[in-house]
């Protein structure tokens, strides 16, 4: 298969663009790839064109800013560096990088600034090439965001529009799944998530837009401690993931073979995922009427210690009580 035909097909299509994007710059940046300018570079590549890779390699799992997001902006910087030579290590198209540089020793103050140890990479047309064609074996594998593909292009878009989900959108999308899930973890645990609990987390922690978040000293210090582990499950078990953002490291917590499941399970296996996650903190979410209390216990176990500085208590109850009266 050409690098034309797979230009070509309309699945990598919809990857590449938002159908509903009009903005056709990318291209002709590309096509000034594929004409003799041999690779992209932070310096030579066009926005819209830088564009069009991030959103490929986003769909492929791979986050595209030096502080670990999922962004697409048109900057060949450091952060979609990293993301292209990640890939070409874990493929075997440029032996310059090494597993020693993915995982460059730093702490979580330190990896930004460190990351220019990771040499810049060039995209050239076989590495191109190679991220079309597993786009395309893993949407035939169901091995993508959520597993599906129309899914997965809707989390893309929105992404990159950041068009968001208010209560009423998530409840719309995920209220259904959010009550099966309750009554799933009710039958296999016998402990009561009130699906408000799991719509407020989805709300308070995705908005509804799955957006994977990379932390990279999690995988400088995971290849330490498992240093012939394939390098793409621990790059996900150093993220957090799914509409709940839970850390691949926990895959185990909520019943999931692998953190690369967290990324590649159906919509409604994602949304019983958080309701597994908030079994850790059964008193308060078995409860119909939660206290202050309740909303700092869940606060502190999901987002640390520092909670309160986010206002993630406040945040929370907000959501829980406008979930609850929407779903009266």
């Amino acid at each position: 298969m050409t690098i034309t035909t797979l230009m070509n097909d309309a699945r990598i299509g919809r990857i590449i663009a938002d159908a509903n994007d009009h903005d056709d710059q990318w291209r002709d940046d590309l096509q000034r790839f594929l004409n003799g300018d041999a690779s992209l570079t932070r310096a030579s590549a066009g926005e819209s064109g830088i564009k069009a890779i991030q959103r490929v390699l986003i769909f492929l799992g791979y986050s595209t800013t030096s502080t670990g997001a999922f962004t697409i902006d048109g900057d060949f910087g450091r952060g979609t560096n990293r993301a292209v030579a990640q890939f070409q290590f874990e493929h075997g198209l440029n032996p310059a990088i090494s597993r020693k540089t993915i995982c460059y020793e730093c702490r979580w103050n330190t990896a930004r600034t460190l990351i220019t140890v990771i040499p810049d990479a060039k995209l050239t047309l076989t590495t191109l090439e190679k991220m079309l064609k597993a786009a395309l074996d893993r949407i035939d594998a169901g091995h993508i965001m959520t597993g599906r593909f129309d899914d997965a292009i809707f989390h893309l878009n929105a992404l990159h529009k950041r068009r968001f989900l208010d209560c009423r959108g998530i409840l719309d999308r995920y209220g259904e799944m959010a009550q099966q899930a309750s009554k799933q973890i009710e039958q296999e645990k016998g402990v009561a998530v009130r699906p408000e609990w799991i719509l407020a987390i989805i709300r308070q922690e995705t908005a509804g837009v799955i957006r994977p978040r990379f932390e990279q000293h999690y995988l400088s210090r995971l290849n330490k401690q498992h240093p012939d582990a394939p390098l793409e499950e621990l790059r996900m078990q150093s993220m957090s993931l799914g509409l709940g953002q839970i850390m691949g490291a926990n895959f185990k917590m909520v019943g999931a073979k692998s953190a690369t499941e967290l990324f590649t399970a159906p919509a409604e296996q994602q949304v019983a995922f958080v309701a597994r996650f908030l079994t850790g903190r059964k008193d308060a979410v078995k409860k119909t009427k939660p206290e202050e209390a309740d909303f700092r216990s869940v606060a502190r176990y999901y987002n640390g210690p520092k909670y309160e500085a986010h206002h993630y208590h406040e945040q929370l109850a907000r959501w829980h009580r406008e979930f609850k009266a929407l779903m009266q």
